[in-house]
């Protein structure tokens, strides 16, 4: 075999690789533009995002400023730059319990903006996933699609309390432990990188199951979520130095932070997109199964009369999944409906109990504070 040969077999045998697959259709899908698009969108919703978060997480943590702190530590590793924490005095805005008498307005400034901000943040992305999932058309009922939206708000709101608390709960464990075996500050290390990777996952499973609308089963999702969760799990270890590669330009002056925050959004997009298109191989390799089957079906039949008609068969789960509503067994409908019911459910409890807190500050009589 030639030189020449066997670099069109080492060519062809790459194209067939799954990563291969998955950039080539993240670049046939315009997924830097869409990146970028996102990152426009989630950097004007971050402001009143926090502001909200200062007013809800301030009122329900007040009594536990350790936790507080554990929040903003949280919220810090999901935004680098953006929170002001003892480790990052320089942060544009505090995480703290804000005065009686600004709470009531700050309260409503926030959600309204959050609200318009962050629906328009969620609503790109939602866009930019099913655009990489090859998906056409709207995703149902407009209303239900909103609805949806803001319960994966809701659900990354929640993360970063879940955070916070398995991280202080895992680095009080993990420190008894190393201090019992006299293993070091390296379990602690170790585990809270495995905690944060299993809540990263946990996040690009939401996104890439809820928010996107299309009801993919999990081992469908599953590669996509774990690369997305692991891909997550480093950005946060070389925050630091990424962004201060990208900001080192003497010219952006007191615009650092700004231009961090815009790169990292940048970042986060990108990956959350490229493990759509992870995932979205495995809607091909189903697909291109069902031919398959279709195709030895219908050997030896006649010739259909529209030869650029689809065959029997394949188009109802074909047409299904790209128009978001991918044809599903019956076993893995019942796990989905399941999955998302007991996900909803959870998310509405917790929604419920935090804006009936909050309710109780902003109408006359509620509580006040010393």
């Amino acid at each position: 075999m030639t030189l020449v040969a066997r670099g069109k077999a080492l060519w062809a045998a790459l194209q067939r690789t799954r990563a291969y697959r998955a950039w080539t259709r993240f670049g046939d899908a315009k997924g830097n533009l869409l990146a970028a698009g996102v990152a426009y969108f989630g950097f004007f919703s971050l402001f009143p995002a926090v502001a909200l978060a200062a007013v809800v997480f301030g009122f329900l943590l007040a009594g536990n400023p350790e936790l507080l702190d554990a929040v903003g530590r949280s919220l810090d590793e999901a935004l680098p730059g953006l929170v002001k924490t003892a480790a990052n005095p320089d942060g544009l805005m505090p995480l703290a319990a804000p005065e009686t008498a600004t709470l009531s307005w700050a309260g409503v400034v926030a959600f309204g903006s959050l609200v318009l901000g962050g629906l328009g943040w969620i609503g790109s992305l939602r866009d930019g996933i099913r655009t990489v999932f090859g998906v056409r058309g709207t995703d149902g009922n407009p209303v239900l699609a909103k609805l949806r939206d803001l319960l994966v708000l809701g659900l990354l709101g929640a993360s970063l309390l879940v955070s916070a608390v398995s991280s202080s709960v895992v680095a009080a464990a993990s420190t008894w432990v190393s201090d019992l075996l006299g293993l070091g500050q390296g379990l602690v290390t170790v585990a809270g990188v495995v905690v944060s990777f299993l809540l990263d996952t946990a996040v690009m499973i939401v996104l890439l199951r809820v928010l996107s609308g299309v009801p993919l089963p999990w081992k469908d999702i599953r590669s996509g979520a774990l690369l997305g969760g692991l891909g997550m799990t480093v950005l946060k270890l070389l925050a630091a130095t990424l962004i201060a590669m990208a900001t080192r330009n003497p010219l952006f002056g007191s615009f650092v932070v700004v231009v961090g925050l815009l790169f990292w959004l940048n970042l986060v997009s990108r990956l959350v997109l490229l493990s759509a298109a992870w995932a979205a191989n495995d809607i091909d390799a189903a697909l291109a199964d069902l031919q398959g089957a279709v195709a030895t079906r219908e050997a030896g039949s006649a010739v259909a009369a529209d030869p650029d008609a689809a065959p029997a068969g394949l188009d109802t789960r074909q047409q299904r999944v790209r128009d978001g509503l991918p044809y599903l067994g019956r076993r893995d409908t019942d796990r989905v409906n399941l999955a998302a019911g007991a996900l909803m459910g959870a998310a509405a409890a917790m929604g419920v109990s935090a804006l009936g807190r909050t309710l109780r500050l902003l109408l006359p009589g509620g509580r006040r504070t010393s």
